[in-house]
């Protein structure tokens, strides 16, 4: 490497006079820079580091936004089921309740959810329980398509005649 001397003196230093102003790296400072390979492989790394990031990041936000959607599917369905607990047995054996509904992320839209309830009898044990006319089987399902997957989410529950609805203390 080459370097240029600076013909004008620094205030309070002697100005160089004689000698090259044109000088050549000594071999110590030479060896002292970083060479074309090293420096390919340096931004190679640092290229490889911020691809790595960026898939962290982006893997890290999806994976966030899915369990927000997830939660608020488990939301819904605990909902619909406590709603149940307004009804009385004539309407939960006479299909009162909504089989299919809407539902939203937010108020303000977002991602789609299709819901449904499901009531069936209760299917005895092998037991033969007296009590299984009085009992019906309630599945809430809601599904979404997040990321161009499908996803579902279900809950089931068992109403009772005598339940809870009908307590008076």
């Amino acid at each position: 490497m080459a370097r240029a001397c600076n013909s004008i003196a620094a205030p309070g230093k002697p100005r160089h006079i004689g000698g090259p102003c044109f000088r050549f790296a000594t071999l110590k400072e030479a060896e002292a820079a970083f060479t074309l390979v090293e420096l390919m492989v340096g931004a190679a790394i640092l290229a490889l580091t911020m691809v790595a990031l960026y898939g962290a990041f982006s893997f890290g936000f999806s994976t966030i936004k899915l369990s927000q959607e997830e939660v608020r599917a488990d939301q819904i369905l605990v909902q619909k089921l406590e709603t149940l607990r307004v009804y009385n047995w004539t309407n939960v054996v006479n299909n009162y309740i909504p089989t299919n509904f809407p539902e939203w992320f937010s108020a303000s839209g977002g991602v789609s959810y299709d819901g449904a309830v499901n009531i069936t009898t209760f299917v005895p044990s092998v037991a033969n329980e007296s009590y299984s006319n009085s009992l019906r089987q309630v599945t809430v399902s809601v599904g979404w398509i997040s990321g161009g997957v499908p996803r579902v989410r279900t809950m089931t529950t068992l109403v009772s005649q005598y339940g809870i609805q009908n307590y008076k203390p």
